[in-house]
């Protein structure tokens, strides 16, 4: 089933706080509602529904982040009833392609904790490797996009 990233905005806020993942990951990803209070707050953000057959199955944000002068994927959430099906990949997917037409984004980055395996190889499989950094308890992955951009 085909996915698309719709902005944040023109999607009902209460259909994207809805979305929930599984008890065992809450301690893995901020709320959406603390999420979107993010990306009101912090102009940098960029926010997107990940929409299925017309409906939000998740939620996803980057940002060119003012610390460090890299892009960032802040977010990437799949609710607990659509988990499974394929759209953490394809969702990664679109997120990727989007950002990598940003001017100056040569790579992407983010970060996941060690415990959160689901997460983790899904990111190691589209390329994502370890810098040897850690933030705030996460595992600091990269993205290079040199080789994708043409």
């Amino acid at each position: 089933m085909p996915i698309s990233l719709l902005p944040a905005e023109a999607v009902e806020a209460d259909a994207i706080r809805n979305l929930r993942v599984d008890e065992s990951q809450t301690d893995f990803i901020a709320s959406n509602d603390e999420s979107l209070e993010e990306l009101a707050e912090r102009p940098e953000c960029v926010g997107f529904a990940v929409m299925a057959e017309g409906e939000p199955v998740g939620f996803a944000m980057y940002a060119l982040d003012p610390d460090d002068g890299n892009h960032w994927i802040y977010r990437l959430m799949i609710d607990i009833s659509h988990q499974g099906k394929g759209f953490g990949g394809k969702a990664l997917a679109a997120l990727v392609e989007t950002m990598a037409t940003i001017p100056g984004c040569d790579a992407i980055y983010l970060g996941v904790y060690p415990d959160n395996t689901r997460a983790h190889a899904l990111y190691q499989r589209f390329g994502f490797r370890e810098t040897g950094q850690s933030i705030g308890g996460e595992t600091v992955l990269r993205l290079d996009l040199a080789g994708m951009k043409t």
